[in-house]
C-alpha cells in the first residue's frame, strides 16, 4: 500500500521558518554556552594547579640562593653599622690569670686558649700543633687528652669554638682546616675527635671568625682570600681574593660577625679597617644536606636526621628529608601490603561468583567505607588497635597465617561438607560460612598464640623481640598499615571491580561456550583484561596513601627514622606539614623547607594520579575494542 502524502493539516502543524531558525540558533548559543563554561572550568582547574606549584617554588627557591658579598671600605659614617655593638670573642676565659693556673697544672705552655661558653672544656694548644683538653671541673686532674691538631710539617695559626660550642675549627699554615667535635668514646670519657677536614685554601691561614647563632664561620688566608664556610659542607658556601688586603697596613688580623650575621668585620688590632656585607639567609639548607648523610655536632657518625628543633639555645637544625620521604613510603607500602589483596580478591569474587541483589549490596558497602573519617580511624587506631596489638601480636601474626591455609582446606574437602552447606557459590549460605570460618580461625589464632607466648616467648612476643635487638614500639607501621589499609581498600576496590565489571561479556559467554570453568576465565580472560585497570586502582590507592595525614599523625610515634622494620614508628611529610608548619617562623630556613616537602607531596601524587589516568585511558581504548 502506497504510503499516505502528508496532508496540509500535518504540515501546518511544523514551525514556521524563521522560527526553527531561531530555536536552532539558541540552542548552539546554548551548546557554545555549555562548552565555554565547562573549558572556563577545566583552565581555572589547571591554571589553579599552576599558581599553587609557582607559589610553592617561589617560597622554595630563596633556600639555594647564591650567596653574595661585597666589600666595603671603612668610614666614618659606617660606624652606625654598629662596630663597638659587636659581640665579644667568647672563645677566651674571662680571666687570663686563671688561664695561666689551668696551663701550671696541666704542665702545658699553650699559644692558643680556647673554653666553651658553658664553662666545661678547657682547649690549650700551641703553634706546633700539640694540644691539651681539661675539664674544668677537674682542672687539676691535667689534661684528660692530648694530641696533636695539625700534621707534624705545618704550624697552628687559628683555633675557634662555633656557636654551639661541641665543634672546633682549626686552620695551619698550610692552609688546611679542620673540624673537631667532643665526642664520648666508649668508657664515656669525652674526647676531641677529628671529624672531617674542609676545602683546602691557597695559603696560610690568618684568622677564622664563627657567626653568631649558626653554625658557620668566615675564613681570611695570608694571600687576601676570605671565604665562607658552614660546617656541614666541605666546600666554601663563598670565596673571593683581595690582593690589596695582603699590605702589611691593611691586612687584616682578625674577623668578627655582626648579630644578624649580614655584616663582617675585618680588624686588626681590634681597630675595623673594612666590612663585607653578605646575604647568607640559609647556610644550612643544600641538596646535600637535604639527601646525604651529614655528621652533625655531638653525633658520633653521619645519619640521616630530621630535627627542626631542639631544647639547646644554639640549637643547629636538621632538616634531612630522607626520613621523612622514607616514612611516607613505609607507610604507604605497608598500607598497600594489606589492601591491595583484599580489594582485589573482593573485587574477583563480587564481579565474578556473587550474584545479584548480593552483589550491589555488598559493593555499595565497601564502597561507603571511603566515606568512614580517617581522624576517627586514626583515633581509633591510635587507643584500641596499637594496645591490643601490643598484648596480642602473635596472635595477629598466627590468624594472618591461618586464615588462608583454612580457606584452602576448606576448598579442598568442599564436597565433603553436608549437601545443605554445598550451595552454589557466591549464595547467602557460602557467605555465612566464610564468617564462621573467620570467627574459628581468629579465635583458634587468639588459643594459640597465648599458648605459644607463654612457652616459647617468655611470655610476651613484644619483650623477646627487644631481647633479640628488634625495637618494638606501641604505635608502629603494622598499626599504621592495618589503620590507613582500611581506609586505601575501598578506593582500590571500586576501580578494581568497574574494571572487571566492564569486560564485555561476549568474551566470557565464548569462554563458557568452549568449556572452560568460572576460576579458567577469571585467570586467563577477565585479569589479563582488567590488568591496566587493576594496575591504575593500585596507583590511585598509592596516591590515597601518600596523601594521607590524620591516620599516620595519630596512630604513629611521628620518630623521623629510616628504616622499613614493621614493629617502629615513622614520620611522613603529610605528618611532618600538620604538626610543624603552624609553629615554623615565617621566612626562616625551617619554614621554607617544609614547602619543599609540600612540593615533594604535590610531585609524588600527580605523578600517582597521571599514571593511573593513563593506564586507565589504555584499558577503556583495548574494550573499546573488544567491544567491537
Amino acid at each position: 500500500m502506497r504510503q499516505s502524502e502528508p496532508t496540509q493539516t500535518s504540515l501546518s502543524r511544523l514551525p514556521e521558518p524563521g522560527k526553527r531558525n531561531r530555536r536552532a540558533i539558541r540552542r548552539r548559543l546554548l551548546d557554545l554556552g555549555w562548552y565555554g563554561l565547562i573549558t572556563l572550568a577545566g583552565v581555572s582547574v589547571i591554571a589553579a594547579l599552576l599558581a599553587i606549584f609557582i607559589y610553592l617554588l617561589s617560597e622554595v627557591v630563596p633556600l639555594f640562593k647564591t650567596v653574595s658579598a661585597e666589600l666595603k671600605p671603612w668610614s666614618a659614617a659606617s660606624q652606625t653599622a654598629g662596630i663597638n655593638a659587636l659581640p665579644p670573642v667568647n672563645n677566651m676565659l674571662s680571666a687570663e690569670t686563671t688561664m695561666l693556673q689551668f696551663a701550671e697544672a696541666a704542665s702545658f705552655t699553650a699559644d692558643f686558649k680556647l673554653v666553651d661558653a658553658l664553662q666545661r672544656y678547657v682547649v690549650l694548644a700551641k703553634h706546633s700543633g700539640e694540644a691539651c683538653l681539661l675539664q674544668l671541673n677537674r682542672q687539676l686532674d691535667g689534661c684528660v687528652q692530648r694530641l696533636s691538631l695539625t700534621d707534624r710539617t705545618v704550624d697552628l695559626t687559628a683555633a675557634i669554638w662555633l656557636a654551639g660550642q661541641q665543634s672546633l675549627i682549626t686552620g695551619d699554615s698550610s692552609g688546611q682546616l679542620k673540624q673537631w667535635f667532643l665526642l664520648a668514646d666508649k668508657q664515656g670519657q669525652v674526647r676531641l675527635s677529628w671529624v672531617k677536614p674542609f676545602q683546602q685554601r691557597s695559603a696560610s691561614i690568618v684568622a677564622i671568625s664563627p657567626e653568631q647563632g649558626r653554625s658557620g664561620f668566615a675564613v681570611v688566608d695570608a694571600e687576601g682570600g676570605i671565604s665562607l664556610f658552614y660546617s656541614t659542607l666541605s666546600k666554601p658556601l663563598w670565596q673571593k681574593r683581595w690582593p690589596e688586603l695582603v699590605t702589611s697596613a691593611v691586612a687584616p688580623d682578625a674577623l668578627r660577625f655582626n648579630t644578624a650575621n649580614d655584616k663582617l668585620w675585618l680588624l686588626k688590632h681590634e681597630q675595623p679597617l673594612s666590612y663585607l656585607t653578605i646575604d647568607n639567609k640559609h647556610p644550612e639548607i643544600s641538596w646535600r644536606t637535604l639527601w646525604q648523610k651529614v655528621w652533625y655536632e655531638s653525633w658520633q657518625q653521619p645519619e640521616y636526621v630530621w630535627q627542626s628543633s631542639g631544647g639547646a639555645e644554639l640549637y643547629q637544625g636538621k632538616y634531612s628529608l630522607v626520613p621523612l620521604t622514607v616514612g611516607t613510603l613505609k607507610a604507604a607500602f605497608y598500607a598497600l601490603l594489606f589492601a591491595v589483596p583484599l580489594a582485589i580478591l573482593a573485587a574477583i569474587y563480587s564481579v565474578c561468583y556473587l550474584a545479584e541483589p548480593l552483589r550491589s549490596r555488598l559493593s555499595n558497602l565497601i564502597e561507603l567505607m571511603a566515606l568512614f573519617p580517617t581522624v576517627i580511624i586514626g583515633f581509633l587506631a591510635a587507643i584500641w588497635l596499637a594496645p591490643a596489638l601490643e598484648q596480642h601480636l602473635l596472635a595477629l601474626l598466627l590468624f594472618m597465617a591461618m586464615t588462608p591455609l583454612a580457606v584452602f582446606l576448606l576448598a579442598k574437602y568442599w564436597l565433603l561438607l553436608p549437601a545443605f552447606l554445598q550451595r552454589p557459590t557466591g549464595s547467602t549460605s557460602t557467605l555465612l560460612l566464610m564468617l564462621v570460618l573467620l570467627v574459628g580461625s581468629a579465635a583458634l589464632a587468639f588459643w594459640l598464640g597465648i599458648f605459644a607466648e607463654q612457652y616459647w616467648f617468655a611470655g610476651s612476643l613484644r619483650f623477646w623481640l627487644n631481647s633479640q635487638g628488634i625495637d618494638y614500639q606501641q604505635r608502629n607501621a603494622l598499626v599504621v598499615g592495618l589503620a590507613m589499609g582500611f581506609a586505601v581498600l575501598p578506593v582500590v576496590f571500586s576501580l578494581s571491580y568497574d574494571a572487571l565489571a566492564q569486560i564485555p561479556k561476549q568474551l566470557t559467554l565464548g569462554a563458557y561456550a568452549l568449556g572452560a570453568n568460572q576460576w579458567q576465565i577469571v585467570q586467563r580472560i577477565m585479569l589479563p583484561v582488567a590488568a591496566p585497570g587493576i594496575l591504575a586502582a593500585m596507583m590511585l590507592g598509592l596516591s590515597r596513601a601518600i596523601g594521607e595525614t590524620m591516620i599516620i599523625l595519630m596512630a604513629t610515634g611521628n620518630n623521623p627514622i629510616t628504616n622499613f622494620n614493621l614493629f617502629e614508628g615513622l614520620r611522613s611529610l603529610t605528618a611532618t606539614l600538620a604538626i610543624e608548619l603552624p609553629e615554623a617562623a615565617v621566612n626562616s630556613s625551617h619554614y621554607r623547607v617544609l614547602f619543599l616537602v609540600a612540593i615533594l607531596l604535590f610531585i609524588f601524587t600527580f605523578a600517582c594520579n597521571t599514571l593511573a589516568d593513563l593506564v586507565r585511558q589504555r584499558l577503556r581504548r583495548n574494550l573499546q575494542r573488544l567491544d567491537s
